[in-house]
């Protein structure tokens, strides 16, 4: 049985712009169940308060917010939350947003800082991949990894959706992806770049006798046919940054393989933005490809991307860095 979406009505003077954003939301396959609910109840307000004009002032949030007595504050900073995506959207479609979110806006996110790796990093990483040495066996993981590696750096995947690929995802002669059903259900096809599409394309003719033929078959598969466990790839990726010069600081701080998405999501961003595309535009893009469930988790990346890159606010849309939120709860 397919749940059907919840209908909201908005008769504020915010009503087009919340309606063009829940839209958006749901064209690309998002949830609109909570946003449509803190937008109603921000609506009912503006409505019952007389809100004639359509500025998103500091005085109307600030007020809004302090309408709610009492409230936990998970629940105050998911509305912020909601706020700020919808601010972003409204400021896109040349509506007046004067609001400026508060420094200090937390929510129950992961404590974990992401590692962004640096070019050089990156460089060296792949070094000590390509010279790890020849297993013992039947075993291909010394060519697997360097390859699964540049996988996970050049397209965001979780390590689970890089190892579930098989050789019907891998289309080598257009250039695409297809994860099918990753993480909360989704699907999604993605473009790669050429050079990628190049070391695919030699990794597979060089090992096709071990990979085979049927499309069945896993791309990156162990020898007995199977994936590899994604253990496999975080003991490997421990060793590696050993040997690159890259220390880890300890359990639960990395750097993780998982960083490798992490730094993918930076870069993309940085290069949308600096190819002239709308800061919201560009979230909206890297969420869909990412498999992110909601835009909120792509946002995290503003704060990485502007802690990085410090030209990138410079290059954005955006009104100031207190745009950025500090902490949220992100998708991985």
């Amino acid at each position: 049985m397919i749940e059907k979406e919840r209908k909201f009505e908005f008769r504020s003077v915010f009503a087009p712009y919340i309606e063009n954003y829940l839209q958006l939301k749901l064209s690309f396959g998002e949830k609109i169940a909570v946003p449509g609910t803190v937008l109603r109840l921000f609506d009912r307000y503006c409505i019952e308060n007389n809100v004639l004009d359509t500025v998103l002032t500091n005085k109307l949030v600030d007020d809004w917010l302090a309408s709610f007595e009492n409230e936990k504050a998970s629940t105050h900073s998911s509305k912020i939350s909601v706020l700020r995506c919808f601010s972003r959207h409204m400021n896109s479609l040349g509506g007046i947003v004067r609001w400026e979110p508060k420094n200090g806006y937390t929510s129950h996110g992961s404590k974990y800082m992401p590692y962004i790796f640096s070019d050089n990093e990156i460089q060296k990483i792949f070094m000590a991949a390509d010279s790890l040495r020849e297993n013992y066996g039947r075993t291909r993981f010394h060519k697997i990894f360097p390859v699964l590696l540049r996988v996970l750096y050049g397209t965001g995947l979780r390590v689970s959706e890089a190892l579930k690929l098989k050789l019907k995802h891998v289309d080598l002669k257009n250039g695409t992806l297809t994860i099918e059903n990753a993480k909360f259900g989704k699907s999604r096809l993605l473009p790669i770049s050429e050079s990628l599409r190049s070391v695919l394309n030699d990794y597979y003719c060089r090992n096709s006798d071990y990979i085979g033929i049927s499309e069945d078959n896993y791309f990156f598969p162990n020898p007995f046919g199977e994936r590899y466990s994604q253990r496999t790839v975080y003991d490997k990726f421990r060793e590696v940054l050993w040997k690159s010069g890259i220390p880890h600081r300890g359990k639960g701080k990395g750097p993780r393989v998982h960083d490798l998405r992490h730094t993918f999501a930076v870069r993309a961003l940085r290069q949308l933005v600096q190819s002239g595309k709308d800061t919201y535009v560009a979230l909206t893009a890297i969420m869909v490809y990412l498999g992110h469930s909601r835009i909120g988790s792509t946002e995290y990346y503003l704060r990485l991307t502007a802690n990085v890159f410090p030209d990138f606010l410079q290059k954005s849309d955006l009104v100031c860095g207190t745009a950025i939120p500090e902490e949220v709860k992100i998708d991985e």
